[in-house]
C-alpha cells in the first residue's frame, strides 16, 4: 500500500509537461491507484477483526491484491516507458481485478 501512494506522488510530479495521452494515462492511474488503495484499507480492516476472532482473510483475496498491485506496477512502468496503450491495458486488467476484489470484500 504504502508503494501505491508513493506512485501517486511520482505521477503528480510528471503532470507539469504532459501530453494529452500522458495525462489521460496519469489521470486513471490515478483513480484506478486510490481506489486500490480504500479497498486493500477495508480489506486490512477485515483481516485485523478477522484475525482477532483467531480467522484469516481468504487466499483468493490475497491473491488478487497481490494481482491488482502487479497490474498497477506494469502500468507504472509502461508509463514511465511511455508506451500509453500498454499503461492502459494494464490500468484495465487492474480495474478488472479490482471489481472482483470489491466485491468479494462487500464493497462498492
Amino acid at each position: 500500500m504504502k508503494y501505491l501512494w508513493m506512485a501517486c506522488l511520482a505521477a503528480a510530479t510528471l503532470a507539469a509537461q504532459e501530453t494529452p495521452d500522458q495525462r489521460e494515462a496519469r489521470h486513471h492511474f490515478v483513480l484506478v491507484s486510490t481506489r486500490a488503495a480504500a479497498n486493500f484499507r477495508s480489506a486490512d480492516s477485515i483481516d485485523a477483526r478477522l484475525h482477532a476472532d483467531g480467522a484469516v482473510l481468504h487466499p483468493q483475496l490475497i491473491a488478487l491484491r497481490l494481482r491488482i498491485e502487479a497490474a498497477l506496477s506494469e502500468a507504472r512502468f509502461d508509463m514511465d516507458e511511455r508506451d500509453y496503450p500498454a499503461a492502459e491495458d494494464a490500468l484495465t486488467r487492474a480495474e478488472a481485478l479490482l471489481d472482483r476484489f470489491a466485491r468479494q470484500i462487500g464493497g462498492y
